[in-house]
């Protein structure tokens, strides 16, 4: 299946029926305001850099199944990439191109394969690689070939990919804290992470990331509807999620560290118009319950919200530059934190 294909049916959470588009809103383009350093003093982030050489391939995880995974880059913390449902690792190194006419659209095309994407040295993992260690990998049934992730039965619940995260950074020797920056579906999978690994995180930035929150403002028939779209797969779309279990998990989980965080929203809305009637007249999570629920989730963390963003879903295809941004402000916050003494 081509990179363009696998977005027009696989970015980010899907929508309710056959059509799958992605179910996700935006964050903006304001200037991130320091959320305070981190309250105590990591060893792991003050020691001088050790030379790590690059990582390009499949990862053993010791239980006899294999992770594709691509590290570069030195400094801590790690700056590890989650991707939306249905992606993987190649997502953080592509680009729309600059000229695109996909930037001038009043919605999101980029889930229709409307927009041409490519890898570039501009994409997200190249960038961060210039400053900090990053790595980004494939959850299973994201894309096949000799060097795939191994397969799993689909739908699947989020802990297994909290327990597949926790399993690779620990085959890849890669030391802690982290900074997470999950993208859509990846939001659900780093806030359980963080709940049950909170010495293992030192960083957020959420891009334009789910969150339980959904829950507090969309209709029950909708996200009903919208839990079994998004475990329902295809020979497409083979990766499915159990999203109200996820929310279930997260919320029964300890609270959240106190970590430096951000939260970016897409603002251009979902084509909706653009789906077939039937598809469209099934109750579903909506853009403005997606909006919504990323201020409630900014709220939540005291996070600053981005919110004019010029950006659909996929804002790290959109705006690398802003999205790498952030994640440079976060990781500096880290360490300037891991520099002063605990109170």
């Amino acid at each position: 299946m081509s990179r363009r294909n696998a977005l027009l049916l696989c970015t980010g959470l899907a929508w309710a029926g056959a059509v799958a588009v992605t179910a996700c809103a935006g964050s903006g383009g304001a200037q991130r305001e320091a959320s305070g350093p981190l309250a105590t003093s990591d060893p792991a982030l003050t020691a001088t850099p050790t030379p790590r050489p690059d990582v390009d391939g499949l990862v053993a995880l010791g239980d006899g199944r294999s992770v594709f995974a691509t590290c570069a880059g030195e400094g801590s913390p790690t700056v590890v990439l989650i991707s939306g449902k249905g992606n993987g690792a190649e997502d953080w190194h592509d680009v729309l191109a600059p000229d695109d006419p996909a930037h001038d659209s009043s919605g999101d095309d980029l889930p229709w394969g409307l927009g041409e994407l490519g890898p570039s040295e501009d994409a997200v993992f190249p960038q961060v690689a210039r400053f900090a260690r990053v790595c980004a990998y494939d959850r299973p049934d994201i894309r096949s070939g000799s060097d795939a992730t191994t397969p799993r039965p689909q739908p699947h619940t989020v802990d297994d990919d909290v327990d597949d995260l926790a399993a690779l950074l620990a085959a890849l020797d890669e030391p802690g804290p982290y900074v997470l920056v999950p993208h859509s579906y990846g939001g659900l999978i780093a806030l359980l992470y963080a709940r049950t690994h909170p010495d293992d995180v030192a960083g957020l930035v959420l891009d334009d990331a789910a969150s339980p929150l959904i829950a507090d403002v969309a209709d029950a028939t909708a996200l009903a509807n919208w839990d079994a779209s998004n475990a329902t797969t295809s020979p497409q779309l083979r990766e499915g999620v159990e999203v109200l279990d996820a929310f279930a998990r997260i919320d029964a989980a300890p609270p959240l560290p106190d970590v430096p965080a951000v939260v970016l929203t897409a603002d251009k809305p979902w084509r909706t118009d653009l789906l077939p009637p039937d598809v469209a007249a099934v109750p579903t999570v909506t853009f403005d319950d997606w909006l919504e629920a990323s201020a409630l989730l900014a709220d939540a963390l005291d996070a600053p919200h981005l919110t004019e963003t010029d950006s659909g879903h996929d804002i790290h295809l959109y705006d690398p530059a802003l999205v790498v941004e952030q994640i440079r402000l976060v990781v500096d916050e880290a360490r300037l934190g891991a520099l002063l003494p605990s109170e």
